[in-house]
């Protein structure tokens, strides 16, 4: 879906956000990648994991179809109410 949705939004992305999420998606390649063909090497997939977060958070559209329930803020960031699926946060129990 990120390559299709790349090329869909090429024309309204600045040449900065076209690049970030050209690097990114670069990124979740190589995460894949490892994972199918080394699935036992955290410590790699965990470099790229910390790497790719340099790029910002991927695209909300992408997000939305990976995860159709989940709200974003202002700022883009996934809405999380103080807690994490399945984890009570602490006076929430």
């Amino acid at each position: 879906k990120f390559p299709k949705w790349l090329a869909e939004s090429k024309d309204r992305l600045s040449e900065e956000e076209y690049n970030r999420y050209g690097h990114q998606y670069q990124y979740f390649q190589r995460i894949v990648a490892v994972y199918e063909t080394d699935a036992e090497n955290f410590p790699r997939l965990m470099e790229l994991m910390q790497d790719i977060q340099e790029y910002g958070q991927p695209p909300a559209e992408i997000i939305k179809e990976l995860a159709p329930g989940l709200e974003f803020d202002e700022e883009g960031m996934p809405k999380m109410d103080g807690q994490l699926p399945g984890m009570p946060f602490p006076g929430n129990e």
